[in-house]
């Protein structure tokens, strides 16, 4: 007999009993007719009804901007790596953040979607975790996961928690992304370095985001503001359309985004 768990009506005494770092590999393509794939490392910390997940990268950006006032650079793309999400078991929220490169503002879209997990009976371990799978639907993609409830936590990577225990491993049907546990560390900072959020946006906001900044993504910069130098050292001209033109190249060959439903088709 399969069971479905709605997030909705999750009691809260099941909710987190400690606070730790979950550290996940992520796996993905991006390009869905290559077969190419990248990692990345992410880190999921959970700190009392609290959660967030972002790459390692993003991490110590927030770390170091807290610490001295600026942090790292974000990566120069909306979809595959901007998985960076806040989550409050108590309010029942799950905020995804958005980065716009080369521009200060960050951006929250609140995620609605429902997930319905489908319990299966089927069960295997994974290192040193007795898992179970389930199964659930979110962003355009079946997903499957296995998790544990030897880690009463009830979390997972990127959006998905819900489950009675720790996801362990969760990928979706054809292998476009896929996250897998490698590591649980104690959580030791005293604040999680949350990045500030300045505006509340719809997914339609989201696309036009991406779209302006590709139609034109060095529209902030004047030719002053970027120097470019030649094998003498001497200032060349910056080629702003070539420059352009490289960068949507780039969005094209990486046009796979964890919310298959919320794709741009790029021309």
């Amino acid at each position: 007999m399969n069971l479905k768990f709605f997030i909705l009506i999750l009691t809260p005494t099941l909710i987190f009993s400690q606070n730790s770092s979950f550290i996940y590999e992520m796996n993905f393509r991006p390009n869905s007719d290559s077969i190419k794939t990248q990692k990345i490392i992410y880190f999921l910390d959970v700190k009392d009804k609290e959660s967030i997940f972002r790459s390692d990268k993003f991490r110590t950006g927030d770390s170091l901007r807290t610490k001295r006032g600026y942090g790292n650079q974000a990566d120069m793309q909306f979809n595959n790596q901007q998985l960076y999400i806040y989550k409050n078991h108590d309010k029942n929220e799950v905020n995804k953040y958005v980065f716009v490169p080369f521009v200060e503002p960050k951006y929250t879209i609140k995620i609605q979607e429902i997930l319905i997990w489908n319990i299966k009976n089927e069960k295997k371990q994974i290192g040193k975790y007795d898992c179970q799978k389930a199964e659930t639907n979110y962003g355009g993609r079946k997903w499957i996961a296995w998790f544990t409830n030897e880690i009463p936590v009830q979390d997972g990577p990127y959006i998905f928690r819900g489950l009675p225990g720790l996801i362990i491993e969760i990928s979706d049907e054809k292998s476009n992304y896929s996250f897998s546990l490698g590591e649980v560390r104690d959580f030791l900072w005293k604040e999680f370095y949350l990045e500030n959020s300045q505006r509340l946006i719809t997914w339609d906001d989201f696309k036009k985001l991406q779209m302006n900044f590709y139609d034109n993504p060095f529209a902030i910069f004047s030719k002053s503001d970027i120097k470019n130098y030649d094998e003498a050292g001497n200032i060349i001209e910056t080629d702003f359309k070539k420059m352009t033109e490289s960068v949507q190249e780039r969005t094209r060959n990486s046009n796979n985004p964890i919310e298959l439903n919320q794709k741009l088709i790029y021309k």
